[in-house]
């Protein structure tokens, strides 16, 4: 009868393969995308107006930036206005979207590059967590530890009954476990790896590029959280319903964003629309950027 140890080696040695193969915006990313060469959301058809999408003629134009110009006095938890908030934001996506014009061919230069050290240190990673795996499989082969077996099975249990549960904490956990167990070591592993692809360092104007659009949206994100907080009392100083000031307001914004980027894909505009627009764009730029 075979010994214990022996058991739980070969039960062991029969998970190693598979364990070891089992191995997270709105329109102004639109517009920036469409400013920088990237292919632009398709138009939309001309909207169908009703009860919530009002026409954009020149009297709903006019409530509208009544409603506007008291949402922009509304504050967030920081102190700053909702229109300070739209103003950075707006600054900052400018001076990220002129950086990555300024520097577009070296960031396709930079990304080829990158794509491809990328690819490389996916391969290497299988191959260290592989050496890895072989690693625990000899010990385990030569019986001199038993113990490693045991809590192999153990920690194999656990990641299965996590996947199945689909609880991801749970998941990580055993994944550290058996990432302890087989000897890695997650940082000096991803150097080595780094190392050997050659992986490019990010040239500072990406990273101020970056950084910057970065905190537009977020300054975008904040301001919009005002603007929700304050828009009953916008909706009601331009005479429409929460609803109907916020459809308005959206449609608005998209025909701004149009007027910096004529290939940026959003809302349909009937002429009236385009005329009302057009003849306060300057009080809705305020507003929108």
């Amino acid at each position: 009868m075979p010994r214990p140890s022996l058991i739980i080696t070969l039960a062991a040695l029969a998970l190693v393969s598979s364990v070891a193969q089992a191995q997270v915006p709105g329109i102004r990313r639109r517009v920036k995308d469409a400013v920088t060469g990237q292919p632009a959301q398709q138009r939309r058809p001309p909207p169908k107006f009703d009860n919530t999408i009002l026409e954009l003629n020149p009297q709903v134009v006019a409530r509208l930036i009544k409603g506007l110009e008291l949402r922009s006095t509304a504050r967030d938890a920081g102190g700053m206005t909702v229109g300070e908030l739209r103003r950075r934001s707006s600054a900052a996506s400018d001076e990220a979207a002129n950086l990555y014009g300024d520097h577009s061919d070296e960031r396709v230069r930079w990304m080829d590059v990158n794509r491809t050290a990328e690819t490389c240190m996916h391969d290497e990673l299988d191959k260290i967590k592989e050496q890895h795996s072989q690693a625990l499989q000899q010990r385990m082969m030569t019986g001199t530890n038993a113990a490693d077996a045991m809590r192999f099975l153990e920690v194999s249990q656990e990641m299965q009954q996590a996947a199945a549960a689909n609880d991801s904490a749970a998941l990580r956990r055993a994944q550290d476990k058996m990432n302890k167990l087989l000897g890695v070591d997650a940082r000096a592993d991803t150097a080595k790896a780094r190392a050997t692809c050659h992986v490019p360092a990010v040239p500072a104007w990406m990273r101020r590029a970056d950084s910057l659009a970065a905190l537009a949206d977020t300054l975008l994100v904040r301001a919009r959280a005002t603007e929700d907080s304050a828009a009953t009392a916008a909706a009601r100083v331009a005479e429409m319903t929460p609803t109907q000031f916020a459809m308005a307001a959206e449609r608005a914004e998209g025909f701004v964003a149009l007027q910096r980027a004529p290939n940026f894909g959003g809302y349909v505009y009937t002429p009236i629309e385009e005329q009302a627009l057009s003849a306060r764009l300057p009080e809705l730029k305020k507003h929108f950027g």
